[in-house]
């Protein structure tokens, strides 16, 4: 983990390493991506976008305002924030 990610939230290290293994059973890997040019605030975020694409993300869920949030969406993708993310999810649960 980053230095300044575990220094802002204080995660415990049995903590990171589980949500790791976590993260490593139910991720996808994608290769190939496709080149944009997304974000023109930040050129190094269009790999972010172009994984989300070629993934076919519904959502790109990101904490990024100056530079991801900021689009809202790109080609069908939508950009939220964490909370969004939840909200949306939570009211589709309710509507199955």
């Amino acid at each position: 983990m980053r230095p300044r990610t575990k220094d802002r939230y204080r995660y415990a290290a049995d903590d990171v390493a589980a949500y790791q293994v976590l993260l490593a059973e139910v991720a996808e890997t994608v290769s190939d991506l496709p080149a944009l040019q997304a974000v023109p605030l930040d050129p190094k975020d269009d790999m972010v976008v172009a994984t989300a694409m070629k993934a076919a993300a519904d959502y790109l869920v990101t904490g990024d305002r100056r530079h991801l949030l900021i689009l809202g969406e790109h080609e069908g993708i939508l950009i939220v924030t964490p909370r969004q993310f939840l909200e949306l999810i939570e009211h589709q649960s309710r509507r199955s």
